[in-house]
């Protein structure tokens, strides 16, 4: 929540900055007219030819930073937590994918954790009370998003939790 607060702070800084820019540029261009029609002139039909090339060039200069600053700014805000998502500790990262999960995978990882993580599949159909085939589809979404490993089994497979995942719901 703190780091949203210094986001918007940045971000009316930048639209405060960007506001007083025009309007000094405004009062620059035409200092007997009123800034407000100038910056309402240079929107609608944008900058006079007879300007010198500095001016609309300064600009536009001014605004492509303030966007690469935003868009910095954003970035090393977000990016420490998009890596305590990834690495944060196995109890809160199992907490937020179990919330995410649908009820028929829930139904699966539960059958899988009340039997140590591992389990065969045709088991797994039997005890979650699903069909061969949406179980089949089930676990496929579930190695599809790492939550599980499937091996190759004889004719069926050999379904065990991710170790960060199964540690995770017993810690």
């Amino acid at each position: 929540m703190e780091k949203l607060k210094v986001l918007l702070i940045m971000f009316l800084a930048a639209a405060s900055g960007l506001a007083v820019s025009m309007y000094i540029l405004a009062l620059s261009l035409a200092p007997t007219e009123s800034p407000l029609n100038v910056l309402a002139q240079i929107l609608t039909r944008g900058f006079s030819p007879d300007l010198p090339f500095l001016i609309p060039l300064s600009s536009l200069l001014f605004l492509s930073t303030v966007l690469a600053s935003m868009v910095g700014v954003i970035y090393f805000l977000m990016l420490p937590e998009m890596k305590n998502y990834v690495s944060g500790n196995g109890r809160e990262t199992t907490s937020v994918v179990l919330r995410t999960l649908k009820p028929e995978e829930r139904k699966v990882v539960g059958v899988l954790d009340s039997h140590g993580g591992t389990y065969l599949q045709k088991f797994i159909t039997k005890e979650a009370g699903l069909s061969r085939l949406k179980t089949h589809r089930v676990i496929a979404a579930l190695s599809e998003r790492g939550i599980v490993h499937v091996e190759k089994r004889g004719n069926t497979n050999e379904v065990s939790l991710v170790k960060w995942f199964h540690e995770g719901m017993h810690q």
